[in-house]
């Protein structure tokens, strides 16, 4: 199983003692290490949780390309996707770099893969930051704009399903006016696997609900990020409730994606609330911005 991560590229085989082609010293401090936070609905290629320079100039930046996206494996076994194995390969991830703490930071389907790692091994980090995401497929307080979104996934899934991903590129490429930039939507889906693809639709939907556990386990400083319009909103809300002691912070004017769509709005709030868990400041509190 080969996982890449910026340069870096390991084999979950040797999950506890990989090393790779360089060896990074040892680090302890607050560290952001940010899974590809790959919505399958939009985003389909990694990397929907763009690197914000701001954070890189600061810190020592990982992006990871979970299983089944980018230049990460692909099993064709649809069993081999599961939210426990991802989040494993989160900590193959830490162990091969030899990051005994980090900062953690997900989006959207990274941000459920992060709070899965969160809950498991709330040891490994020193902060958590959870953008456009939820603790649970399904709850009674989601709203209709949530289980729009979901059948929208589901039907795109089904197309994967029946044509690959490539019929799902050009039904997208359809809505493009560009040609130029139509043609670049056909030939990224079509870069996608659909193993990839339907592997980790699946996560999404029969993950564990975690909302339960987020009171007692995530014990460190959290910071939600919602767009003001994302129809996933609803279903941060419900996670963030369970949450009094996090920092919840509503971005106006945003969608689905707010690393993407308000980057510089973002890496803001993440310096900030990094910097106040360093300075050892409270963190607890809501406010809306942008």
């Amino acid at each position: 199983m080969r996982l890449h991560a910026g340069r870096c590229s390991i084999s979950r085989c040797q999950r506890s003692n990989a090393r790779g082609s360089h060896s990074p010293t040892k680090r302890r401090a607050t560290l952001p290490c940010r899974p590809s936070s790959c919505s399958t609905a939009s985003r389909a290629t990694s990397g929907c949780g763009t690197r914000s320079s701001a954070s890189s100039r600061r810190y020592f930046v990982v992006a990871m390309d979970l299983r089944g996206h980018g230049r990460s494996a692909a099993p064709d076994d649809l069993d081999a996707y599961t939210a426990e194995e991802l989040a494993a390969d989160v900590r193959a991830l830490f162990d091969h770099l030899e990051l005994d703490l980090c900062a953690l930071i997900g989006c959207s389907f990274g941000g459920m893969i992060a709070l899965q790692f969160a809950v498991t091994w709330p040891e490994r980090l020193a902060a958590l930051v959870l953008s456009d995401t939820s603790a649970a497929y399904r709850h009674p307080a989601y709203d209709e704009r949530y289980w729009q979104r979901e059948r929208s996934i589901d039907a795109s899934t089904e197309v994967v399903r029946k044509f690959g991903t490539a019929e799902l590129g050009r039904r997208a490429a359809a809505s493009v006016a560009d040609p130029f930039l139509a043609r670049g939507v056909r030939e990224r889906y079509a870069r996608l696997s659909a193993a990839g693809w339907l592997g980790c639709a699946r996560v999404r939907k029969e993950r564990p609900d975690l909302l339960p556990l987020l009171r007692g386990r995530l014990t460190m400083p959290v910071l939600v990020a919602i767009g003001e319009d994302d129809p996933v909103r609803s279903a941060s809300e419900v996670m963030a409730g369970e949450l009094p002691d996090a920092r919840v912070v509503t971005f106006r004017g945003t969608g689905h994606g707010v690393p993407v769509l308000a980057p510089q709005a973002f890496a803001r709030e993440v310096l900030r609330f990094f910097e106040d868990v360093e300075e050892g400041r409270p963190v607890a509190g809501q406010r809306t911005t942008g």
